[in-house]
């Protein structure tokens, strides 16, 4: 096992919020005075989350101005240059210097509303339409996908650390949304993030190994993912999620880039990989129910067929897959977001990262 020098001319992927330019303004936040100052600021814009979801206004995200009295549970997310929002010409510029705040508010998803809590497609025929991380994330901007991104992770981490996890204390929130602290013992927590492994695994020929898993409907496939364990390099857990997970043992692995993937909280690290015996591939029977190896001929095809669907083009898994075909694949199953089986089976901790 070992990592392969990359060639100079080779380059990374290319994935939705490449490109997008956002100041965190780490040290700003941390000043207890800093998120109400932020809401007071003309121009802060307010990104509102209904559950997973956010508002669309055409092909961008819906961007409101802050106003009233700073709601309880918002989060600061930093700030932006001004073209970067859809209503930029309209922001006030000069009294932000430049720059315009962006303020994430967290909403109880609306049962009444199909589209918005997640039971329907991402647009419905009220006139109103949503965004979708998962499914829309590739046709929004860098900057829109990189901050409803960013919306989805820190609000899904306030949604799971209300309590210290040393005493059971409710915690408080701090530095404008970034850290919660207890009152109690003093421990202080901050959003977490899980690294996971994400794989397109290659042969001599060229082909690619992809699985289908029983989490998803049985003509999906997809790359190989799994969670980095406790003491587990990077490398290692790779090897192992292959071997377990598809049979075979790969070497010559080679970094492509990484994703932040909020569901609920995985960076996703891709890689190709080389297995020298791909007749050892085989499905673990477990998280896995079918691999199959595709030229670049096969595979396009059988995905315009609609044989096979592919991961939406807003995960890294399907940038893995179109990098190694050379070019964008259509596939007749691109219209739809994929769903999974209505099946009492668990989701698999391997599958969760994809």
């Amino acid at each position: 096992m070992h990592m392969r020098r990359r060639d100079p001319g080779e380059t990374l992927l290319t994935l939705p919020q490449d490109g997008a330019r956002i100041d965190r303004l780490d040290a700003e936040r941390k000043r207890p005075e800093w998120l109400s100052e932020v809401w007071a600021t003309p121009g802060t814009r307010v990104l509102n989350l209904y559950g997973r979801r956010a508002q669309l206004s055409g092909d961008r995200l819906k961007y409101e101005p802050a106003t009233g009295e700073l709601p309880a549970g918002a989060v600061t997310l930093g700030a932006v240059d001004p073209a970067d929002l859809p209503d930029g010409e309209d922001t006030a510029e000069g009294e932000q210097n430049g720059r315009v705040h962006v303020v994430v508010v967290a909403h109880p998803k609306p049962e009444d509303n199909p589209a918005a809590n997640g039971s329907a497609e991402p647009s419905d025929t009220t006139g109103t339409s949503w965004a979708d991380l998962a499914f829309a994330g590739s046709q929004l901007t860098p900057v829109d996908a990189a901050l409803l991104t960013q919306a989805l992770a820190i609000t899904t981490w306030h949604a799971r650390s209300s309590f210290c996890a040393a005493c059971g204390t409710a915690t408080e929130v701090d530095a404008s949304g970034w850290r919660r602290v207890c009152p109690n013992c003093g421990a202080q927590t901050f959003p977490r993030t899980d690294p996971a492994v994400i794989t397109a695994v290659l042969d001599a020929e060229d082909r690619i190994l992809l699985g289908s898993a029983f989490r998803w409907d049985a003509t999906r496939y997809s790359t190989f993912a799994g969670f980095v364990e406790a003491g587990e390099s990077v490398e290692a857990a790779l090897v192992r999620e292959i071997e377990e997970e598809a049979g075979v043992v790969v070497s010559e692995i080679q970094y492509m880039g990484s994703q932040s993937w909020p569901f609920p909280r995985s960076l996703m690290l891709g890689h190709f990989a080389i297995t020298e015996d791909p007749s050892m591939a085989r499905p673990d029977g477990d998280e896995i129910r079918e691999v199959r190896w595709f030229t670049r001929e096969e595979l396009a095809a059988a995905a315009a067929a609609g044989e096979v669907s592919l991961p939406t083009r807003s995960s890294i898994s399907r940038a893995l897959i179109e990098h190694w075909h050379g070019s964008p694949i259509e596939a007749a199953a691109d219209a739809q977001p994929p769903q999974p089986r209505g099946s009492a089976r668990p989701a698999p901790r391997g599958q969760q990262a994809r």
